[in-house]
């Protein structure tokens, strides 16, 4: 494997950690607002059926409570997770597998859009249109890349 895919991986893992503490540190807000427990602690209340104190307060609704009021590192998150996942694609899937790949993480991307699409909140809103178009994004590059040999081949035969 050449050092020009390792570094690849590495600034993304760097980018991806850096984001995730950040919106990790963001998102503990989340702890000073108890009128919000309600609305941006989804996994402590599937885990303790309600929210009572700080304490019943799961780590992964932090990551909800900064999506939803500071996008910005969130979306780093979603930006540097979806690259690692193309590049580690590429290199564990032949052709046609890294192209069904790709198209499923468009799929995955394009619902989880349709999934936040009615946050009433800016950073839900920016998170969607992020997810959509990575989501979209992905397909088209599927789709390019199974259409690509077909063009070849067309451009190959009008040149004889």
């Amino acid at each position: 494997m050449s050092i020009r895919y390792w570094s690849q991986v590495g600034i993304g893992l760097v980018v991806l950690g850096f984001a995730s503490l950040v919106s990790w540190y963001e998102g503990s807000a989340l702890l000073d607002n108890s009128w919000e427990w309600r609305y941006s602690a989804p996994f402590s209340e599937m885990i303790h059926d309600s929210v009572q104190s700080s304490y019943d307060i799961v780590a992964l609704d932090f990551f909800v409570y900064a999506a939803k009021f500071s996008p910005l590192y969130p979306g780093m998150m979603i930006i540097s997770a979806s690259y690692l996942s193309i590049l580690i694609g590429f290199r564990l899937f032949k052709q046609s597998g890294f192209r069904i790949f790709t198209a499923l993480l468009g799929v995955i991307d394009l619902s989880v859009s349709f999934i936040i699409s009615s946050s009433p909140t800016a950073g839900g809103n920016i998170l969607f249109w992020l997810f959509l178009s990575v989501g979209l994004f992905m397909i088209v590059v599927a789709s390019v890349l199974h259409l690509l040999p077909y063009i070849q081949m067309k451009s190959h035969f009008n040149q004889n």
